[in-house]
């Protein structure tokens, strides 16, 4: 806590405490002192009665100008005036970081002495605070010529100094508090545009799956009154709605990571299931682009504990996402067990990935350059690395340039614990 004038040192003890102790104890006060006041507060109580000086004044560097911010004396000095660096004595201990000391004011030319004769100042010691560039200056004052002993100028430095660690650790705290509020700010801001994100996603999701099911309902009817050659639009069309509908299923799970509502449900769920899930919706699109299609390691009866939707979303981005970067080769699932952890491999011989973009193929909207052909609005692996986090599955990936990529998704096996999401 800030010291007040009753927490100074009285006048009668001053003969029986020990300077050290004294600086000791100025110190522990000035450590406490959390803003400029509260530093000016404590050498004010303090520094007139350990030199046993009349007066004493605490100095501001203001610019180009010494801000005399407070004063205890015996009758005022220049409290709340500013003067020019140049032209007064704390402006120049400051600009040369050395300590003046000052027997007879009126023989020595650095005083402006027109300044003086209005106060009781005769002799005075003033001292720098802070280096290599002082900041500050304190001033102590007698009314008679005075010539200090070899102990009071040592002391005032040594004040100095813990009055310039003081100076710092409240601008330190200044700062701390100012990136502290911005931070608070530009979180507040993110979170508005978030909110209004999560609208604008949530009302278009909602006003695009009436015109999209219309359609689809429109297409099956179609394909069966077509030519085999309308046949051919029927199936461009069908194309280009599952392309839709996976858009619309990522914006939704964007939504509901944004707001929360996505539902966790912890079961035992056999990993075949998932194996099967994936085939049914995937392979007939691999292989329309001329892929091959393979699952390795299921069929064994492995469980695992996890939540069949969220696990199940998880895998089908991973593979939307392989077959989408894939010209020729092979989409393959593999499903593998390492030291108690049921893994699933879903590999391609697609395009591969540059080193440089490794770090940056989760984040939201990030896609790389992959030509018009891709099409996609960079959400898939940002959705598999989200729902991944929240239920605390590891994720890894390895990848090589026109050779292919094998992103590996760890899951908990029955019997193990699970985390939900936010865990």
């Amino acid at each position: 806590m800030p010291a007040a004038d009753t927490d100074a040192l009285p006048p009668s003890a001053l003969g029986e405490v020990d300077h050290l102790t004294a600086i000791v104890e100025l110190g522990e006060r000035l450590f406490f002192a959390r803003d400029l006041p509260a530093v000016v507060s404590v050498l004010r109580a303090t520094v007139r009665r350990l030199t046993g000086a009349d007066g004493i004044t605490i100095v501001l560097r203001d610019g180009d100008l010494c801000h005399y911010v407070e004063e205890d004396a015996i009758s005022p000095l220049w409290k709340g005036q500013r003067f020019p660096m140049g032209t007064c004595i704390s402006g120049w201990a400051m600009l040369t970081g050395q300590p003046a000391v000052i027997p007879d004011i009126y023989a020595d030319p650095r005083i402006p002495h027109d300044a003086y004769r209005l106060t009781f100042v005769r002799s005075l010691v003033m001292v720098p605070v802070g280096a290599p560039e002082p900041i500050a200056a304190i001033g102590a004052y007698w009314a008679a010529q005075h010539t200090p002993d070899t102990d009071t100028v040592p002391l005032l430095r040594a004040i100095a100094r813990s009055a310039a660690l003081a100076l710092s650790n409240v601008r330190l705290l200044e700062s701390l508090q100012e990136s502290a509020e911005a931070a608070r700010a530009q979180a507040t801001e993110l979170a508005r545009a978030n909110a209004a994100r999560t609208r604008l996603l949530a009302t278009l999701n909602h006003d695009l799956r009436q015109p999209v099911h219309a359609l689809t309902l429109a297409t099956h009817a179609l394909s069966s009154r077509v030519t085999a050659r309308g046949e051919t639009y029927v199936s461009t069309m069908k194309h280009c709605l599952g392309v839709v509908k996976r858009l619309m299923e990522g914006v939704q799970d964007l939504v509901g990571m944004d707001d929360g509502t996505i539902a966790v449900r912890i079961e035992d769920v056999p990993l075949d299931d998932l194996m099967t899930h994936a085939t049914a919706t995937f392979q007939l699109a691999a292989e329309a682009k001329g892929l091959g299609w393979r699952v390795e390691g299921s069929g064994r009866g492995v469980t695992v504990r996890t939540d069949r939707l969220l696990a199940s979303r998880i895998l089908h981005n991973l593979v939307d996402n392989a077959i989408k970067y894939t010209d020729r080769g092979e989409i393959r699932i593999v499903c593998r067990t390492a030291d108690g952890t049921v893994w699933v491999d879903v590999c391609d011989t697609g395009r591969g990935i540059p080193e440089s973009s490794l770090a940056d193929i989760f984040e939201e909207f990030y896609r790389i350059e992959a030509g018009d052909d891709v099409v996609g609005l960079g959400l898939g692996l940002f959705i598999v690395k989200t729902l991944a986090d929240h239920l605390g599955y590891p994720i890894m990936v390895e990848s090589h340039p026109g050779m292919g990529t094998t992103i590996s998704v760890a899951l908990p096996p029955a019997g193990s614990v699970a985390r939900s999401i936010g865990g």
